[in-house]
């Protein structure tokens, strides 16, 4: 407990000096926390280059506003805050906000009637994190029988048969197995 106690001191001393312009301290504070920020990042953006450039990102941005930590929270959640803002602009970069038009347009008689909202129906990147993480949340929570068959059979691109051939068991059973695992992803996914 105490090291615990320590630590929680040694990181509150280094947010204090870095507030005050330290910048060792702040090189301190980077060096505790980079790992994290790229891992955030590499989560989001599933790409070394991208998740390379958000760990920049956040730390320009950590330090610009490092005087705005207000220490309600844990320094490492704010930077993760801080972190997943920034991979989702980049997201949302790549895919454009749907764009949304009202316009008036004059009729014959001049008068005015409103267009009808024109709406891109694709999910924002938000929602598509969102879904790709519980979508991994119900993978990870199957039995690991029924991952290792679905793996193969859906990414994989094996048959029916294949598994059947390659696990020791009849079809039927390899059919109903993926079936079972469907059905619990599903499960898993509609809890949420």
């Amino acid at each position: 407990m105490k090291n615990s106690a320590k630590k929680i001191q040694s990181e509150k001393s280094l947010i204090d000096r870095a507030r005050r312009g330290n910048t060792e301290a702040f090189s301190e504070l980077v060096r505790m926390e980079s790992r994290h920020i790229y891992s955030v990042s590499m989560s989001i953006l599933k790409n070394h280059a991208d998740a390379e450039d958000n760990v920049q990102d956040v730390l320009y941005k950590v330090y610009k506003n490092i005087r705005r930590f207000e220490g309600r929270s844990r320094f490492s959640s704010w930077v993760v805050r801080i972190t997943i803002n920034e991979a989702l602009m980049k997201i949302r970069a790549r895919h454009p906000e749907p764009v949304l038009v009202h316009t008036d347009i004059p009729r014959f008689d001049e008068e005015h009637s409103l267009v009808p909202e024109i709406e891109d129906g694709r999910p924002t990147p938000e929602r598509q994190y969102i879904a790709s993480e519980l979508m991994t949340k119900a993978f990870h929570g199957l039995h690991p029988l029924y991952r290792r068959m679905f793996t193969l059979h859906a990414a994989g691109g094996w048959t029916h048969r294949e598994l059947a051939g390659a696990i020791g068991i009849t079809i039927s059973t390899a059919k109903s197995r993926i079936f079972r695992a469907r059905a619990q992803m599903q499960q898993s996914l509609h809890a949420h």
